[in-house]
């Protein structure tokens, strides 16, 4: 039996949440289209998430648009919301990879932070869902390039840890771009062989994430890694193929009980066996029975033999068909 205990709640992470987001609405008045945030005149609000705001902006002293996420707790210089922005900056600004966003600033205005990164012109993967699911050449495609991402992350020690379709936008012409590093931790030494040891617990002993993606390790307490964002790719494809989440409840409890202990809800289409077979592994409870690098995921997905992304993309943005 799965006890309450079992899944630990960080009441005072709670408490600043709470507290971050009532300075945020005070001063929402000032902050909104037009209003300027350093060198950035705010145009529209383009996402809303836990932890901030997005707006599309005009850089005045370069003149391009960007995306600047503005976090909703105030900061100072000695100040957890700053420190976590500034490690948000720092772990994506490192990353140059066509399928993760660039990030170009990072800064504090009036007691506001932000982020300034590259502004993408497309819809998250969460807006394409349909109950159906997505053409499986499509699903392939998403798959395998978020996959290739992920792995050059993991290679310069990067964990993602909130892998999920709202943090990943396709541009025009189909190719997905990784978004949000807020809750991306640093490895020092990480290389799949040898951190594959997900033993130790998180730093706050709490799981912290986006509940329906995060692995069964990862409610326990375990610390983060490479296995946890394999589990979370494998949710994503998982969604992306069928509509729907492999597992889920009517409360966060019975959610959790069944990420821990059942299987997947068998998938309610056909899927090619290729891609039926990574998200199998992807999903298997023990850490070390999945894949050891994300890598592996996009190679395996590679072994289908499919029209090109953007003749799927073409097709599906036309027709809504099937790839």
């Amino acid at each position: 039996m799965i006890q309450l205990n079992e899944l630990p709640i960080n009441k005072e992470y709670v408490k600043r949440k709470s507290t971050s987001f009532n300075f945020f609405h005070r001063r929402q008045q000032k902050v909104g289209p037009g209003a300027l945030v350093g060198r950035y005149s705010l145009e529209d609000e383009i996402g809303r998430g836990g932890t901030g705001v997005v707006y599309r902006a005009r850089d005045l002293r370069l003149e391009r648009l960007v995306a600047l996420k503005i976090n909703y707790q105030e900061v100072g210089a000695r100040s957890p919301g700053w420190g976590r922005l500034l490690r948000e900056a720092r772990l994506a600004s490192a990353l140059s990879h066509p399928s993760i966003c660039t990030i170009y600033d990072v800064g504090e205005d009036g007691g506001l932070a932000y982020i300034a990164m590259e502004y993408i012109a497309g819809i998250r993967l969460s807006g394409l869902l349909v109950p159906a699911g997505l053409p499986n050449g499509l699903v392939n495609h998403f798959g395998r390039l978020i996959s290739n991402a992920i792995a050059y992350a993991h290679e310069h020690g990067i964990i993602h840890g909130d892998i999920k379709p709202a943090n990943a936008i396709a541009t025009g012409s189909g190719q997905p771009k990784i978004l949000d590093f807020g809750l991306a931790k640093h490895l020092s030494s990480i290389h799949a062989d040898t951190a594959f040891s997900p033993s130790s617990s998180t730093d706050s002993g709490c799981a912290i994430g986006t509940f329906p993606y995060m692995a069964p390790e990862v409610l326990r307490g375990k610390r983060r890694g490479i296995w946890s964002d394999i589990w979370s790719l494998g949710v994503l494809l998982y969604e992306l193929a069928t509509g729907k989440l492999p597992f889920r409840g009517s409360t966060a409890f019975e959610l959790a009980t069944m990420i821990m202990i059942s299987d997947p809800i068998p998938a309610s289409r056909e899927m090619p066996p290729v891609l039926r077979e990574v998200i199998c592994r992807c999903l298997r409870k023990e850490p070390h029975l999945r894949y050891h690098r994300a890598q592996e995921i996009a190679e395996e997905l590679s072994r289908d033999s499919l029209p090109s992304l953007t003749a799927c993309w073409r097709e599906y943005t036309s027709s809504l068909g099937s790839c």
